[in-house]
């Protein structure tokens, strides 16, 4: 490989999984013969703390390279609250924070996202910033950073060739001059450009979308397969940064859509497909697209979910075709109290129509409805505030008996290039006061409520709209120790507080209102949104004037469009030749399941899923096998499979057995081989066998381990000491207390092989249980450290009664003859 990326998403993996961007980004890359492209997130606290402690560099998820032996590296700049993860991320891979203390051999930083476009607050930090679409400025960026390293130039020769760039900023040539009073006085070229204007993909068909998507080992935010199926929107409301920075609409032709969730579903196995936009409901060929995926998935027990919705887009039509699998959620973004103030934010949605989209919501049957506001909006007062609980309360009433809500409350943030980046934001102890008035009443009406932290959007707001002063700010609050600030339970606010104070910065300078003729930090980079356009958007907010979609009123002038190659591409409504032949209909499932009896190991990596994780994997591999599985019924259809028990996170094994009920029947010797090809590496079929008569699970009668340690702490003495006795006490901790446990009776074996290695046969009837480990560290009288690098692998199993009703002559296999494969199926990562 000529060149080798690292794609960097600052904050934990859950989140940046979800991430639809990085995705795309590390396929693209890795299409390209002479580049290998790995992934990297955010460590945890503790798993930072165990990298300083053992003086281990942050590394890639893939390989295990640490960062800094990487050519570039790409970083998502999705929100101000993850700035600090990014100097953890660098500090911690071995990478100098600022781009001009880097030198020949240190990787090239990139940055890119939706936080790009204001990125002076972090701009030192880069080599240069991509602004807008990435699809194919990433492959260019790529060619550029690896014919740099082949000439072994300079880092100014370096930032020369990235210039040259569409979309791409390099912070280095440019100098900002503040006066005295802290005011951006003149931004100043030092380059060959004035201003950089952002990157744009016309036409989203031009960028590939990858058949076999990334597969999470664990739970992340946003579990399941997402699609865009459009990018940008012209509704306008006016305090939506994406809004602009997205402009034009772009869509994805329908039935290409639907022929890609196959493709991605028969890879990935998930059971859940969104169809992601910044408003679904207007994506011109929505029904056509819901009925014909409906259609393809309903039959496998795939749902299909919308994210936030305009109450006036919701159709009863579209509701039907959601729920024909399951109701998944449903989320209405109303944004303010009354009719008033959405005209002045421009959301074009009344009361009525709101009302109207709950009422059919319920109609259908939805039982839960999740409601967005925000405080703080420009022109709003007290009664805009009484009105949020006043509207919530009507929807209740329109629902009825048995309906809820769930209702988010969040902060207004004037953000950089909207028609609101003027306006003040409202102090942090104001914001809290009127966060908790409202908050009050609604928990009052029985609805439950959440909210965006004061102090979260208090900080947000300083960075969004900040300059390079904050730089310093940053860095004195990361070595504060500040990390992942966008989770409240880690957020503190006195360290960011002092660090402001370190760098001799006043954070509400940042919060204040702005002149309209003011110079802001962010002139010199163009979303393609007129300056002019947003100064009439905020113009005609407070005279309560609304602007309409120029989808459906014309060209409203905001200056994206040239009408040329940059346009509104909106994709057309099949005909009716394309939306047919629907899948045959399928046959009833049988009234009762065939069970079958498998048998399967847990090694290496998988250890570590946890029983919930290892369940999610196995769904999505079942799915993914092509095995005729049985649904359950109910409101969330799911393979019907029966573990029997959840073993330790950490411990391997050779003898877990699951019981999984097929629609019709197959010959057990083939199954083993379906499912290990598309299993994740370090689970594997061992053996599968069919269970005949009343499906029954034998109760475990002893267990069988092999335990080692890397350090010679096994002597025979100890265990001859303890086998001697007739009763052993140990104290066992849980989470409501400790408890003590007679642990003798529970060994019926325990031989030492060497000072790294023993064999122990535990007894697991009866109401008490240890783990080996905790069985193992009292006998040997082990310490914590030395308990945590055990190596545990469950070998076998005795059971009371044999397998159950199964072909006789059941026998575990020997550990010998366990290997595994590695997966062929999806992705996983």
């Amino acid at each position: 490989m000529s060149l080798r990326v690292v794609l960097v998403f600052p904050d934990l993996y859950e989140v940046g999984m979800s991430h639809l961007g990085l995705g795309l980004l590390y396929d693209l890359l890795n299409q390209q013969e002479d580049i290998w492209a790995e992934r990297a997130y955010a460590p945890a606290p503790d798993l930072e703390a165990e990298l300083r402690r053992t003086g281990q560099p942050l590394a890639s998820l893939e390989s295990d390279t640490p960062l800094r032996d990487f050519d570039l590296v790409g970083v998502s700049l999705q929100y101000e609250l993850g700035y600090t993860n990014l100097l953890t991320m660098l500090d911690l891979g071995g990478i100098p924070l600022l781009a001009e203390a880097r030198g020949p051999e240190d990787p090239v930083v990139i940055g890119g996202g939706p936080a790009a476009f204001n990125p002076e607050p972090v701009a030192p930090f880069f080599d240069a910033i991509l602004l807008g679409d990435g699809e194919e400025a990433i492959v260019e960026l790529a060619a550029v950073v690896r014919d740099w390293k082949a000439s072994r130039g300079t880092r100014r020769e370096l930032w020369q060739a990235l210039e040259g760039l569409g979309g791409m900023y390099v912070p280095a040539f440019f100098s900002m001059d503040f006066d005295q009073q802290g005011r951006l006085r003149e931004i100043i070229p030092r380059g060959r450009r004035q201003t950089v204007r952002k990157r744009l993909l016309e036409d989203l068909h031009r960028a590939r979308l990858s058949p076999r998507p990334l597969v999470p080992y664990c739970q992340i935010i946003h579990d399941r397969l997402n699609v865009e199926i459009s990018r940008g929107c012209t509704r306008g409301c006016r305090y939506c940064q994406a809004g602009i920075l997205y402009r034009p609409v772009r869509e994805r032709r329908p039935e290409e859509v639907a022929a890609w969730v196959q493709q991605a579903l028969a890879a990935t196995g998930y059971e859940e497909v969104s169809l992601l936009s910044l408003s679904p409901g207007d994506y011109q060929a929505l029904p056509w697209l819901l009925h014909r995926l409906m259609d393809l998935l309903s039959p496998q027990q795939v749902a299909v979910s919308l994210p936030s919705l305009r109450a006036d887009t919701l159709s009863p039509e579209m509701m039907a075709e959601i729920q024909r699998v399951r109701r998944t959620g449903l989320t209405i973004a109303p944004e303010a109290g009354t009719d008033r103030l959405r005209e002045v934010i421009n959301k074009n949605l009344t009361e009525a129509e709101i009302l109207k989209a709950a009422r059919q919501a319920f109609a259908a049957g939805w039982q839960l409805l999740k409601l967005y506001f925000m405080l703080g909006l420009p022109t709003e007062t007290p009664g805009d505030r009484e009105a949020i609980p006043a509207l919530v309360a009507e929807i209740l009433r329109a629902g009825g008996r048995g309906r809820r809500l769930h209702v988010s409350l969040s902060t207004f943030i004037p953000k950089p290039h909207t028609p609101f980046q003027w306006e003040a934001q409202t102090g942090l102890e104001d914001s809290r006061r009127q966060l908790h008035e409202v908050k009050d009443r609604l928990v009052r009406l029985g609805v439950q409520v959440k909210w965006n932290s004061v102090a979260q959007s208090w900080l947000e707001g300083i960075f969004s709209r900040g300059d390079r002063r904050l730089t310093p700010v940053l860095v004195a609050a990361y070595r504060r120790g500040c990390r992942l600030d966008a989770w409240s339970e880690h957020l503190r606010l006195e360290p960011w507080r002092q660090a402001f104070r370190d760098a001799g910065v006043d954070p509400e300078f940042y919060l204040r209102g702005r002149e309209e003729d003011e110079v802001l930090p962010w002139n010199h980079l163009e979303t393609g949104v007129s300056r002019a356009f947003l100064l009439e958007e905020r113009h005609r907010a407070y005279e309560g004037r609304q602007t309409p979609d120029c989808r459906l009123a014309g060209c409203q002038n905001c200056g994206v469009c040239d009408g040329r190659t940059v346009d509104l591409r909106l994709a057309e409504t099949p005909g009716e030749k394309a939306l047919a032949p629907s899948p045959a209909p399928t046959a009833p499932a049988p009234a009762q399941p065939r069970w079958y009896r498998l048998i399967f190991a847990k090694l290496d990596d998988a250890r570590w899923l946890s029983h919930l994780e290892l369940v999610s994997a196995f769904y999505r591999s079942l799915r993914r096998s092509g095995l005729p599985l049985f649904y359950s019924s109910g409101f969330h259809p799911l393979p019907r499979v029966v573990f029997h028990g959840a073993l330790p996170v950490g411990v391997e094994s050779l003898a877990e057995t699951l019981d999984l009920a097929l629609s019709e029947p197959v010959s057990p010797g083939t199954i083993p081989a379906r499912l290990n090809s598309v299993l994740p590496p370090g689970l594997k079929i061992l053996r599968a066998e069919r269970l005949y008569g009343k499906r029954r699970t034998p109760p475990v009668a002893a267990v069988h381990y092999r335990v080692r340690s890397p350090d010679p702490v096994f002597s025979v003495e100890p265990a001859a000491t303890f086998l001697a006795q007739e009763e052993a006490w140990i104290r066992r901790r849980r989470p409501k207390g400790t408890k003590t446990v007679e642990m003798r009776h529970l060994v019926a074996a325990l031989e030492v092989l060497n000072p790294r290695e023993v064999r122990m046969t535990v007894n697991v009837t009866g109401k008490d249980h240890l783990k080996a480990t905790e069985i193992i560290q009292a006998v040997f009288g082990l310490d914590a450290n030395q308990t945590v690098a055990l190596q545990v692998l469950k070998l076998s199993c005795d059971y009371e009664a044999g397998l159950g009703e199964t072909e006789a002559g059941t026998s575990f296999p020997s550990p010998a003859k366990a290997r595994l494969g590695v997966a062929k199926g999806g992705r996983s990562g």
